[in-house]
């Protein structure tokens, strides 16, 4: 088959493949793909963090018809939202599949039948997407062994994309694969690709069903031209690094250590604490002869979300960044603790921890579950409007006297250990409620996705609430925390018999 045209549906291509001259053009104009994020001019690549108080609100319940909730994924980087299943084992780290792609997101139900991924291609120049699509079908063919591959044409106004369809088969095992690939910009297909094995007609029509309630709540807020928006507010954010690269050691905070209470559409769900300090952090070993130890700010987070059907999630941030700005430590566990009566019984432990050194910046993740994950990741250049995520943490403190104007940073995030873009807009003197004197709000935005989050900060910059969509967090003293929350968190502790803060 030669050509082929997205005017029609239901329309089949056999995997002949192009010829020699047309695959030396296409090889030739596709740039290298690194699955690193560097911070330019063309920010489309970089997510956005809303910072304040970590990951406990990255998925939140939703409904959908599955055996378990589904959960909303937001992928700020890219702009888009949408409905997974829940249940399911779900990994962020960036990947490479394909060549010109960076990988989103990998997913496995229990047991393994099922699984998915979220990949981004992007190339300068992009062919046009229909040209694009008949090639890439024809790669996916090929990489399945499948005799055909069909496809439809799928709609999501303003954009229209395809759905590929392939049967493959390794032995007795049949495998049925969907692939929605979705045109976001000239140069970026977005495709969402599902498979599980079938053993009938059944099965087929089944996991049909299943692709498509994923594929209906796909949202998409991408905006190419946010990006050029936005270099005003990294050009700020430059000049205001190269300020704190000279005076860190001289900024003032309020080192207290504060509660707050998580609610999540006005219900509470769990509790936080926070505390900034300066420290010595000793970088030698004990066994060393001399003491190698570096001044910087110490940041110490860790929270407890207690969830409806009892599971209970935990989660220790301990971050350094030295004064003279050339290190920073992250370690970022996270415990899932089963309710009771639930199996497997065993607690469920998640570790990402970073290193950087200059410009470099390295993690490695390790679960107590998966031996598999891919461990280290590749090395990350942070480049010139990088921010430590203990600065995140003072960001209102260093705007404080600043044009109400946006600036915006890189920083790091564990969930998809990558970079991540950090927005921070002035918005003045307010008043809140409980708080006699008036208090700075900071306007917080989370990338593509149009949803700005609002934090209120003391004179001191310490956060006093923040409220983001349905989640809000509200500092309180720390006898209504132990009050509220302390027996059910003593509990946990007694039954799994661990001593987590």
């Amino acid at each position: 088959m030669t050509s082929c045209r997205l005017n029609g549906r239901s329309r089949s291509c056999d995997r002949g493949g192009p010829g020699s001259r047309r695959a030396a053009a296409r090889r030739a104009a596709r740039p290298p793909v690194r699955c690193t994020t560097s911070v330019s001019s063309r920010i489309g690549l970089v997510l956005v963090l809303g910072a304040w108080w970590g990951h406990a609100g990255a998925q939140t319940p939703a409904t959908a018809p599955t055996s378990q909730p589904a959960i909303l994924h937001v992928e700020p980087a890219f702009g888009f939202e949408l409905q997974l299943p829940g249940g399911w084992d779900y990994d962020r780290s960036r990947f490479q599949e394909f060549e010109d792609s960076i990988g989103l997101l990998r997913g496995r139900a229990a047991g393994g039948r099922q699984g998915l991924q979220i990949l981004v291609f992007r190339s300068f120049p992009m062919k046009p997407f229909e040209d694009w699509v008949i090639d890439f079908g024809k790669a996916v063919g090929e990489l399945t062994n499948s005799p055909r591959v069909d496809w439809e044409t799928w709609r999501l106004p303003p954009r229209a994309g395809a759905i590929l369809t392939c049967t493959s088969k390794l032995g007795a095992l049949t495998t049925r694969s969907h692939y929605l690939c979705v045109p976001f910009d000239p140069n970026t297909v977005w495709v969402l690709i599902y498979t599980s094995s079938a053993a009938s007609a059944a099965d087929e029509q089944a996991i049909r069903q299943a692709f498509d309630r994923i594929i209906n709540t796909l949202r998409i807020h991408y905006d190419p031209d946010e990006a050029e928006r936005l270099a005003p507010a990294f050009e700020r954010g430059k000049a205001l690094l190269e300020r704190l690269r000279g005076q860190a050691d001289r900024v003032r905070f309020d080192d207290a250590e504060y509660a707050y209470e998580m609610t999540l559409g006005g219900r509470p769900i769990g509790y936080l604490t926070r505390r900034l300090s300066r420290e010595d952090y000793v970088f030698s070993g004990r066994a060393a002869k001399r003491r190698y130890a570096k001044a910087g700010l110490r940041v110490r987070e860790r929270s407890w979300r207690f969830l409806d059907d009892g599971t209970i999630r935990h989660t220790r941030l301990d971050l350094f960044s030295s004064f003279d700005g050339q290190s920073e430590l992250i370690e970022n566990q996270q415990t899932m603790l089963p309710p009771p009566g639930a199996a497997p019984t065993e607690v469920l432990v998640r570790t990402d921890q970073v290193v950087r050194e200059a410009d470099v910046l390295f993690s490695s993740l390790t679960t107590s579950r998966d031996t598999t994950l891919p461990e280290p990741s590749k090395p990350i250049s942070v480049g010139p409007v990088y921010l430590d995520q203990a600065w995140v943490r003072l960001l209102p403190r260093l705007l404080s006297g600043e044009p109400n104007e946006p600036v915006a940073v890189a920083i790091y995030d564990s969930e998809t250990r990558a970079l991540l873009s950090h927005v921070a807009r002035p918005l003045g003197e307010r008043r809140l409620e409980g708080v006699p004197q008036t208090v700075h709000a900071f306007e917080l935005r989370d990338g593509l996705i149009g949803r700005p989050s609002t934090a209120y900060v003391d004179a001191n910059g310490s956060l006093l609430r923040l409220e983001a969509a349905e989640l809000t967090i509200q500092r309180v003293p720390r006898e209504k925390i132990e009050r509220q929350y302390g027996p059910r968190r003593d509990e946990a502790r007694r039954r799994f018999n661990i001593t987590l803060e």
